[in-house]
């Protein structure tokens, strides 16, 4: 099988986990080593140095490395504005790394958002993002469809005044699947990107809104994803703006005969939520 889903053992589930770790490992030092004056290009060049030292051989997709206004994903946003651009950091700059490295087969994508100084606006924000990960695992406990859970989480972002800025990542997601691929010796890439994965991906999503399959790899609020939550991994990724200002977390889901549950705890965005609520501060922490 060139592209497993779900029914995935222990064995493979602590693997997916400990990479999840030393993905975000991997963003949180990067966070803690920035100075004021680089460029998100500068950061996301050694971003891919660092991934690749670490053994990624391919991305799902190559690092996304964004500054202060950029955060917040403005106006007519394009997939080519996630590339890292000259844009340099600022005193008060809030920050969002992304990065889906491809390790052996193992897809993972996680992001990490923090404020390079003081910002208040971004400590409420992403304070305000906490109540979406117990709230989606419920969700999916309770029976509610994909597209029930991407709808009412964009709704309560709106009514806290923000904007659910996850609807312009590229197929609108609120999440997306990780998978497992198989380890073939030569690397396909699609721009820089793992081809195997990423092409998988294009063809169940123009599958599924052709009604040619039964379910898509992404997670959105579109009728593909009004359903049950199908089994497997799935990256879930809230993300505001407001202004100059932007947050997010994304980590793996584990769904499981119908029960969700995330695959680890022991997480940046989980301890910068209890820093944030202790009133201390919420930086990155350096290994």
């Amino acid at each position: 099988m060139l592209v497993k889903t779900k029914n995935f053992d222990a064995t493979t589930l602590a693997r997916f986990k400990e990479l999840q770790s030393l993905s975000f490992s991997i963003l949180e030092n990067m966070a803690a080593s920035l100075t004021e004056g680089q460029s998100e290009k500068e950061v996301g060049a050694a971003l891919v140095r660092q991934y690749r030292d670490a053994g990624a051989k391919s991305f799902f997709h190559l690092p996304v490395v964004l500054f202060g206004e950029r955060t917040a994903l403005p106006g007519n946003w394009k997939i080519g504005n996630f590339y890292p651009k000259s844009r340099t950091l600022q005193k008060g700059d809030s920050v969002i790394l992304d990065a889906a490295p491809v390790f052996d087969g193992y897809m993972i994508d996680t992001s990490y958002s923090c404020c390079f100084g003081e910002n208040p606006e971004h400590a409420k924000m992403m304070a305000g993002l906490e109540q979406f990960r117990v709230g989606v695992c419920d969700a999916v406990n309770n029976g509610q469809t994909f597209k029930e859970i991407a709808d009412w989480v964009a709704v309560d972002i709106r009514s806290m005044g923000y904007e659910p800025v996850h609807t312009k990542h590229p197929g609108a997601v609120f999440g997306h699947r990780a998978v497992k691929t198989a380890n073939m010796p030569v690397k396909w890439r699609l721009k820089g990107s793992d081809g195997l994965s990423l092409s998988w991906f294009v063809m169940k999503v123009l599958a599924a809104a052709k009604g040619l399959a039964r379910s898509s790899p992404l997670w959105n609020g579109s009728p593909q994803s009004d359903h049950a939550p199908h089994d497997g991994l799935w990256l879930v990724e809230p993300h505001t703006g407001d202004g100059p200002v932007g947050a997010k977390w994304e980590e793996i889901l584990v769904i499981e005969n119908g029960r969700a549950y995330w695959l680890g705890d022991d997480l940046p965005h989980v301890r910068q939520w209890a820093q944030i609520a202790a009133g201390q501060s919420y930086g990155p922490r350096a290994a």
